[in-house]
Order: structure tokens, then sequence, then C-alpha cells
């Protein structure tokens, strides 16, 4: 192991998790982020990104959630497989069917009474932050803005959680007009705590188990 010399930068390693890790850690969090969809869903708060035009267009419409959050992120899909790399693509559209398709059946199964926009709001920002924090550690994302945070993190190393941040502000900006007071505090509200939990936990290299950029 190379000793680090003040004055000196200690190199970054990449690597990768064993599959097992992995396996296991990338199923905790689906099911987090799952969950949260469905708290946020229920309680009428939008997420912001690509999810939260998901939300948006199902509450407007009879399309399901689910496949509007799977077809919504497919664009990002290419860009990620030429620019990133086929493992970390392959692991996020794995993801994100897993996502699209327990969202929906929990939307089925539970059901909580009395939550309100703001307590939907920060559970939801905070479950969403940590599920997004655990998937990008195992080299995968939620797909759509994730792929490109994740990226211009890699490549010009901005915060992913705070360029996160502001692109799902644009979006409740952008559709501010179809929510009530509350429903866009609320949104906000778990914007911000969601994209703080990725930015001061998912810095730029801090952490070596990550997806290699993809060679010109």
């Amino acid at each position: 192991m190379a000793a680090n010399y003040p004055g000196k930068r200690p190199q970054t390693v990449k690597a990768f998790h064993p599959i097992h890790e992995d396996l296991f850690s990338l199923s905790i969090g689906v099911v987090v982020l799952s969950l949260a969809l469905v708290l946020l869903k229920q309680a009428g708060v939008q997420v912001g990104g690509i999810a939260g035009l998901g939300l948006l267009i199902s509450q407007l419409s009879d399309i399901s959630f689910g496949l509007l959050f799977f077809g919504l992120s497919a664009p990002f899909y290419v860009m990620s497989w030429f620019r990133m790399s086929k493992r970390f693509t392959l692991q996020s559209v794995l993801c994100v069917g897993a996502i699209s398709y327990l969202a929906e059946l929990m939307q089925l199964n539970i059901a909580i009474s009395g939550l309100t926009p703001m307590m939907a709001g920060a559970m939801g920002g905070v479950l969403c932050g940590l599920g997004l924090l655990v998937l990008f550690r195992h080299g995968a994302s939620a797909g759509g803005f994730n792929v490109l945070a994740i990226y211009c993190q890699q490549r010009f190393g901005i915060r992913a959680g705070y360029l996160m941040m502001g692109l799902d502000l644009a979006i409740l900006l952008a559709t501010a007009l179809l929510f009530s007071v509350e429903t866009l505090l609320a949104s906000t509200l778990c914007v911000v705590l969601m994209n703080l939990v990725v930015g001061l936990n998912h810095k730029p290299g801090r952490y070596i188990a990550q997806p290699q950029l993809a060679s010109s």
C-alpha cells in the first residue's frame, strides 16, 4: 500500500464490489426507492426528474407509473451504454425495471391513511436519497437524470446530488401551476432532502467502487 505524503493527493483505485454484495445491496435500494415512490404518489407529492414526470403523468392519465418510468428513462440508457459502461447500463435497466414493477405491486397492497404531503415529502425525500445512494455505490442508477448526473460527476467532478437537485427543481418549477401551494412546498422539501442525502454522501473520488467511464 503506497504511503500518502503531506501535499500529495492519494491515488484512487477503481474497483467493483463482489457480485453477491451488489445483488443484495441493489435489492435493498430497489425496495427503498419503490416504497418511497408509493408514499409520494399516495400523498400527491412530486419527486422531480424522470420519476416526477412519471408520477405527474400517471396522476393526470390512466397510464401506469411503471410503464412511464421505464419508458422515459430509455434515452438515457443509450447515453449510458456508449459513454459509461455496459455493466452500469445493464444494472440500471434491471433496477429501473424492478422499481417499476415493485412500486406498482406495493401501490396495490399498501395504503397509508393520514399521510400529509409535508410528512410524505420529508420521508419520501430521505428514503429516495438513501435508495439512490445504495444504487450509485453499487454501480447502478434509477435511470433518467441519475445517469446524466453520475456521468457529469465522473467526467467533470460536479457533485451528482447537487446537479440532480437543480434538474429536479427545474422540473418542479416548469409544472408549478399544476400544484397547490402545499404540494409544491412538500415536493420541494422532498427534492432538497433527497439530493442532500446524495450530495453529502456521494462525492467525487471518495468512494472507490464506481463504474468506469467508457473509453473515448
